[in-house]
């Protein structure tokens, strides 16, 4: 079952999140803070943004004002992961948490560690559209 996140789940969410960054490769390039995972997961779950837990499974965005124009209330993806089989409930569900929040746009990120292609190839049949490409460079 899918539901909100609640402080008592913080624990089993860092520890998702430290499998998760590195599959993602993030660790090679940020490290993973355990701290400050639980700090962020706090923020979320005390109303900064969203953050949904299933059996195996985890995502969370951040909702607000678009910069470029505050009328239209955006939401960015955090994280979406799944190590089972809940992972296209909890994506729809993720889309109706910042649907409920006043969102009008969802922005989700591919992880080119994790199949990259296949990811935008769901996206893209669930109504999502490329807009941007990010790079990273680390000092």
């Amino acid at each position: 079952m899918i539901r909100a996140a609640t402080l008592d789940d913080i624990p089993v969410l860092v520890e998702m999140g430290k499998t998760f960054t590195d599959k993602a490769g993030f660790a090679d390039h940020v490290g993973y803070d355990p701290e400050s995972v639980e700090a962020l997961l706090t923020g979320l779950i005390e109303g900064a943004g969203i953050c949904l837990i299933g059996d195996k499974c985890m995502a969370a965005a951040l909702v607000f004002p678009h910069p470029y124009n505050r009328a239209h209330i955006a939401a960015q993806e955090l994280f979406w992961w799944s190590e089972g089989r809940e992972g296209m409930l909890l994506l729809s569900a993720l889309e109706e948490a910042v649907k409920e929040r006043g969102a009008h746009s969802l922005t989700m990120i591919t992880v080119e560690a994790i199949a990259a292609e296949q990811m935008g190839r769901i996206y893209t049949k669930r109504g999502f559209r490329a807009v941007e490409h990010h790079y990273m460079k680390v000092f």
